[in-house]
């Protein structure tokens, strides 16, 4: 999808390590914004907000809190609900050289059993 949007595939690739990636300083900002909300929202203190404030406006400020708050509501949703997340496909994985678990390995989802998902149909 960020293909799709535009990114270059080095900024695909640099996305696990954005620091170190091809990204503007104002995109790293923005990045690390989104790091400290997923950790807790008491990261966002006075003295980071002042920094995003020297580079965003408050729309934007907004928007980026704002969507980085939605991303945490569905993946903490889907995951208490225990819906299952469709697998990537064989072609995906073997492509990027991923595992077949391929996002999940970062333990924050449950890996899914493909014949107990489509059991459910």
């Amino acid at each position: 999808m960020a293909k799709q949007k535009g990114a270059t595939p080095e900024q695909v690739d640099g996305l696990t390590d954005y620091e170190r990636g091809p990204f503007s300083e104002r995109e790293k900002l923005g990045f690390r914004s989104a790091d400290r909300l997923h950790r807790s929202p008491y990261e966002i203190d006075d003295e980071f907000y002042a920094s995003l404030r020297t580079v965003f406006s408050e729309p934007e400020i907004v928007e980026l809190m704002a969507t980085s708050a939605a991303w945490e509501f569905l993946t903490r949703l889907v995951d208490a609900l225990r819906i299952p997340t469709t697998p990537l496909s064989e072609t995906r994985t073997t492509k990027a050289g991923a595992d077949p678990q391929g996002l999940r390995g970062s333990g924050r989802r449950k890996t899914v059993d493909r014949r107990k998902v489509e059991g459910l149909k």
